[in-house]
């Protein structure tokens, strides 16, 4: 049954909300347009204001209805932080658009505000201080998201949460690898 879900949660992972947005009100391919990325931040570029927050809920949605299903068929925390791994799995590396997805933060940001509330509120905190400083979103929320395996850690989650949880972020941080090192990159100059 969890081997079962977990495999479709990558499969509503792969469910490309920029994808979709922009066929819908366009009728155009999303990754022939800006700068080819299937997320929020593109389709705001190319669609405004709309097609950003259509995108985003859709990409939020994907993680929170999945750990949402998750708790409701009673899997332990483990298995839905691994089903929250698989939807970003499958956002990052959709099969239906031959592995080349968006980015995973809004679809993390959607399952790890319902996998454990009072980490995310920590978190939140965390990222909005690290805005006020540095003024970068990408710089912000890439290190925000790297202390939660540290905040679950601190309000005693076990090893293992703490260790797929890990996973998620590390997940996410592959993802901006590019944007990270070109915001460095610009830092250095």
């Amino acid at each position: 049954m969890v081997f079962l879900y977990v495999l479709a949660s990558y499969f509503i992972g792969t469910i490309m909300s920029a994808y979709v947005v922009m066929k819908f009100m366009k009728g155009e391919d999303i990754r022939k347009l800006g700068s080819g990325n299937v997320g929020a931040r593109n389709a705001g570029r190319l669609l405004g204001k709309t097609g950003f927050l259509l995108t985003a809920l859709g990409d939020v949605l994907k993680g929170l209805l999945v750990v949402m299903g998750a708790k409701y068929l009673g899997f332990s925390l483990e298995y839905q932080i691994l089903s929250l791994i698989a939807v970003v799995v499958g956002h990052i590396w959709p099969i239906t658009l031959k592995f080349k997805g968006g980015k995973g933060i809004a679809t993390a940001a959607g399952g790890l505000v319902v996998l454990a509330y009072q980490p995310f509120l920590v978190f939140s905190g965390i990222f909005l201080l690290l805005l006020a400083v540095s003024r970068s979103f990408t710089i912000a929320g890439m290190t925000a998201f790297f202390t939660m395996p540290f905040i679950y850690w601190f309000m005693d989650y076990s090893i293992l949460e703490c260790a797929l949880v890990f996973i998620v972020i590390a997940l996410l941080l592959f993802a901006h690898r590019d944007n990270l090192k070109e915001r460095v990159g610009k830092e250095n100059k």
